[in-house]
C-alpha cells in the first residue's frame, strides 16, 4: 500500500532568522540579501573602486607636473586633471588611520580665480552612476580651513564639455589636517542623454575663488563605490593600475633613455624610413600620437636625425617616420633612439 506524506512549505531566510546565534547586525544583513551583488556590497569584496588611480600612484608625464594656464586638459598624475595653473606633485605621508600612501598635492599658481579644482573623468560613467545611489570617500588636507569645496558628480561628453550636466554635488568644509570624507549621493537619471553625454565625471571644485598664489592643498584615496556603503580604500598593484591608465595615456619613450626605447625600422627613401610602435595597452580610441624630440638612428654610427612625423595610428599600435638626408638604403632596416613619444586618448 502506498503511502503519501506531505509537509507544509518552509520559509528558510525566516528559520535561519529566528535561530539563536550571534551573526551580530552584519551578519543579518548577509542573510537577508536578496542578489550576489548585494552580498558583495555588504562585504565589501570584488572590484569596488570606480576611480582609476585614485591612490596617485601612476605620474607617467612626471611626478612634478607644472601648468602656466587654466585648462580641463591640464592632466597631472594619470586620470586626474587640475583646471588651474600651479605645480602638481607626487609625495608621501601616513594618514591618521596609519595607512602609509601617496598623494596629490596641489600648489596653485598665478592666474587670477584661484581655487582647487581638480577632475577624473570616467569612462561611460553615465550608465554606472545615472538614477544610482553612488559613496565617494577621499582624504583631503589644506592650508585654506574653513573653505568650501563642491564635491561633484556629472555627466559629461569629455574634457571638451560640448554638453554636461550635474547629476549629484555636496559641499563640504576644508581642515588643515588630513579629514577622510564619506559622502552617499543618490544621483538624478540622465541616462536619456547618454548618446550625448556617456561619461562620467567627479569635480573637485572651490566654491571661493580667492585662494591666493601658492595656497596648498593636498588628496589621497580617492574611491567611487556603487552602494550607500563605504568601505576601505581599494589597493590595487601598480602594474594593474598603470595598464587601467595606459588604455587613456602611453609614454612610449623617452629622450635621454638610450637604449631602453630602441625600435627599429625599414627605409622606404635614402632620407626616409617608417618605425612602428606597438603600444603596451590598446587604446580607448585612435589616439592623438606626437613626438616631442627626434632623437637619433644608428647608420654606422648614432647621428641626430633632420625630423620625424606621425604617419599613422590605431588602437594597438602606430607608425612614425624618422628622417636623416641620404643616410638610409632602401629596404635595409636602421635602429632609432632618443626619441621623446607620447600617445594620448584622453576622453
Amino acid at each position: 500500500m502506498a503511502v503519501k506524506v506531505t509537509k507544509p512549505e518552509i520559509d528558510i531566510r525566516e528559520k535561519i532568522s529566528e535561530l539563536d546565534k550571534p551573526s551580530g547586525v552584519a551578519g543579518e544583513a548577509l542573510l537577508r540579501a536578496d542578489t550576489t551583488r548585494q552580498q558583495q556590497e555588504i562585504l565589501g569584496i570584488g572590484r569596488r573602486n570606480i576611480v582609476m588611480n585614485g591612490g596617485f600612484d601612476v605620474w607617467q608625464r612626471g611626478t612634478s607636473v607644472t601648468k602656466s594656464s587654466n585648462s580641463y586638459n591640464n592632466f597631472t598624475a594619470d586620470r586626474w586633471s587640475a583646471y588651474f595653473a600651479g605645480t602638481y606633485t607626487k609625495q608621501q605621508t601616513t594618514l591618521p588611520n596609519g595607512d602609509y600612501v601617496n598623494y596629490f598635492r596641489g600648489v596653485l599658481g598665478t592666474t587670477s580665480a584661484n581655487r582647487i579644482n581638480i577632475n577624473h573623468f570616467i569612462e561611460n560613467g553615465n550608465s554606472i552612476m545615472s538614477g544610482k545611489y553612488v559613496t565617494v570617500s577621499f582624504w583631503l588636507a589644506c592650508d585654506r580651513p574653513g573653505s568650501q569645496v563642491n564635491i561633484k558628480l556629472q555627466t559629461t561628453s569629455g574634457t571638451s564639455f560640448t554638453s554636461y550636466t550635474l547629476i549629484a554635488n555636496k559641499y563640504i568644509t576644508t581642515e588643515r589636517d588630513w579629514k577622510k570624507y564619506e559622502i552617499t549621493f543618490h544621483c538624478s537619471n540622465d541616462l536619456g542623454n547618454n548618446s550625448a553625454r556617456p561619461h562620467g565625471l567627479l569635480e573637485f571644485d572651490g566654491a571661493d575663488a580667492d585662494w591666493p598664489n601658492g595656497s596648498t592643498f593636498e588628496i589621497a584615496q580617492v574611491q567611487i563605490e556603487v552602494g550607500r556603503a563605504s568601505t576601505p580604500f581599494e589597493y590595487r598593484s601598480y602594474g594593474e593600475e598603470l595598464a587601467l591608465c595606459q588604455r587613456y595615456f602611453e609614454k612610449l619613450a623617452t629622450n635621454g633613455e638610450n637604449d631602453a626605447n630602441r625600435y627599429n625600422g625599414i627605409a622606404w627613401a635614402t632620407n626616409n624610413m617608417n618605425v612602428f610602435i606597438p603600444f603596451q595597452v590598446a587604446k580607448r580610441v585612435a589616439p592623438t600620437v606626437a613626438i616631442s624630440h627626434n632623437g637619433e638612428v644608428f647608420t654606422g654610427n648614432w647621428e641626430t636625425a633632420d625630423g620625424s612625423a606621425v604617419t599613422g595610428t590605431g588602437l594597438k599600435g602606430c607608425t612614425i617616420s624618422i628622417q636623416k638626408s641620404s643616410a638610409y638604403t632602401i629596404k635595409y632596416g636602421y635602429f632609432i633612439r632618443n626619441q621623446t613619444i607620447t600617445a594620448s586618448a584622453e576622453l
